[in-house]
């Protein structure tokens, strides 16, 4: 299951905190939201994000092209920083 839970930051920019797992199901959705949102603004907080399938990694990567991402593990970065 992928929780979404939206905060904004002391600078004003929306943080988008993502907590369980990022699987297939849930990409789609959270590929939309994310499209309506301004990336210059945002901040994603992946701290509490415990796994991401090969759909869930793909999309993390094309988000750290253009976004923050927030509290990687040092699994995650591995994981992004690998394929790359």
């Amino acid at each position: 299951m992928l929780r979404i839970h939206e905060e904004t930051d002391g600078n004003g920019r929306i943080v988008l905190r993502l907590e369980g797992s990022l699987l297939s199901p849930w990409v789609p959705g959270l590929a939309s939201l994310l499209a309506a949102m301004e990336s210059e603004a945002l901040v994603i907080d992946v701290a509490s994000l415990v796994y991401a399938d090969q759909q869930g990694e793909q999309l993390l990567r094309a988000l750290d092209a253009r976004v923050e991402l927030r509290g990687c593990s040092s699994f995650l970065a591995e994981l992004l920083r690998k394929r790359r």
